[in-house]
C-alpha cells in the first residue's frame, strides 16, 4: 500500500473513531382547566384529558416484536439510559444536561434542533397532516426509534380516531420499520371515558389502536407511550400523584403486552419543592420498572432549569 495511502487512511480513522466510540446508542383533561403546554413550533397553547391479541385467526403480533428487536438499541433494564429530556424551541440550551444520566431526548418534531450529538434524538410524528408529515419520509430515515401522533385523544392535540390513526401509521410509520428501527405507538394522555368529539382517551384509546395495528405485513407497534400530568395546581397530595401516576403507568404497561413502554411526557403540578419529592419517589421505582425510556415535561426555565441554567429540580432528575 503506498504510504500516502496509509496516511490518508490513518487521518481518516481518526475522524471516524470518536464518534463510534462516543456513539450510543397531556395531561388529563381537568374539566377544560388543562395547563398550557408546547407545541411543535415551541409555542405555547392551552388544550381542552388489561388487554388481550384478539383470538380470531389474526397472527399474534407480539412475536413479530420481539423478532425486531435490536439489542444495540434496547435500553437496559436498570435506571441506566431511561432518563430523558422534552425540549422545543423556546427551551434553554441542553449543553448544562451533558455529563448526566440523560442519554436521549425529543422535542415533539421531526428535526433535533440544537440537542446535543451526546444525545440520542428521537423524531416524533406529531400528526399525519400538514406541515408535521411533511418530509417526514426522508427526516426519518437515520434514527433507530421513531415516535408517532401525539396524544391523538385530545380534540386540542393530534386529535385522531383509532381507526383513522391506524389507516395513518400504516401508511407512515410502518415502511420505516426495519431489524433496527423500532416504532411507537401514538401517545396517548391519562384521561378516561371520551373526549367531546366523542373518542376514547387514555389506555382506553391505545388498547383499541393495538388491536386494530395487528398485522405484522402493515401494522405493528414495538413500544407504547403514555402521557401523565398530576392533579391540577397540584391540589393533590405529592403520595396521592406517586399512587395515581403508578398506576397509570401500570396500566399502559398491561396494555403493551410485552411491548417496549415508554413515558416521554409527565409531570407533577405545584412549587420545585414537592415536584422535586414526587420525583425522588418516583425515579427509582421507574428505574426498576419495565419502563424502558422516560422524560419529565419539560426543559424550561422555572421548570427544570433557572435563568437557563440547570436548577435543583433538573439537577434531581439529570443526575448531576
Amino acid at each position: 500500500m503506498p504510504l500516502d495511502y496509509r496516511l490518508h487512511s490513518l487521518l481518516l480513522l481518526s475522524f471516524i473513531l470518536p464518534t463510534l466510540v462516543n456513539a450510543i446508542p397531556h395531561p388529563q383533561d381537568w374539566a377544560n382547566n388543562r395547563r398550557p403546554r408546547p407545541d411543535t413550533n415551541g409555542v405555547v397553547v392551552t388544550p381542552p384529558t388489561t388487554t388481550t391479541v384478539p383470538e380470531d385467526g389474526n397472527v399474534d403480533v407480539r412475536q413479530a416484536v420481539v423478532d425486531n428487536d435490536d439489542d444495540t438499541t434496547t435500553p437496559p433494564a436498570s435506571g441506566a439510559g431511561k432518563r430523558g429530556l422534552a425540549f422545543n424551541e423556546a427551551s434553554p440550551s441542553l449543553e448544562s444536561f451533558t455529563n448526566s444520566d440523560i442519554t436521549w431526548v425529543h422535542n415533539w418534531h421531526s428535526q433535533p434542533g440544537n440537542a446535543p450529538s451526546e444525545f440520542l434524538f428521537v423524531p416524533t410524528l406529531w400528526s399525519d397532516k400538514s406541515p408535521h408529515s411533511d418530509n417526514w419520509d426522508t427526516l426519518a430515515n437515520g434514527h433507530p426509534y421513531l415516535m408517532s401522533f401525539n396524544e391523538p385523544d385530545i380534540v386540542a392535540q393530534a386529535n385522531m380516531a383509532v381507526g383513522d390513526a391506524v389507516s395513518a401509521y400504516t401508511k407512515l410509520m410502518f415502511p420505516k420499520r426495519t431489524g433496527s428501527v423500532k416504532i411507537g405507538a401514538p401517545s396517548v394522555c391519562s384521561g378516561s371515558g371520551t373526549n367531546e368529539a366523542g373518542i376514547p382517551m387514555g389506555t382506553s384509546w391505545l388498547r383499541q389502536f393495538l388491536e386494530q395495528c395487528n398485522d405484522p405485513n402493515t401494522c405493528v407497534a414495538d413500544f407504547v407511550s403514555g402521557h401523565w400530568y398530576g392533579c391540577p395546581d397540584g391540589t393533590c397530595s405529592v403520595d396521592d400523584d406517586v399512587k395515581s401516576f403508578q398506576n397509570y403507568v401500570d396500566d399502559v404497561i398491561s396494555v403493551a403486552e410485552g411491548r417496549e413502554v415508554w413515558i416521554p411526557e409527565f409531570q407533577r403540578y405545584g412549587d420545585p419543592s414537592q415536584q422535586k419529592e414526587f420525583l425522588d419517589k418516583v425515579m427509582p421505582w421507574l428505574d426498576a420498572s419495565a419502563v424502558a425510556r422516560y422524560a419529565y415535561f419539560m426543559v424550561r426555565d422555572g421548570i427544570l432549569t433557572t435563568d437557563g441554567r440547570v436548577n435543583e429540580l433538573g439537577a434531581a432528575f439529570a443526575g448531576v
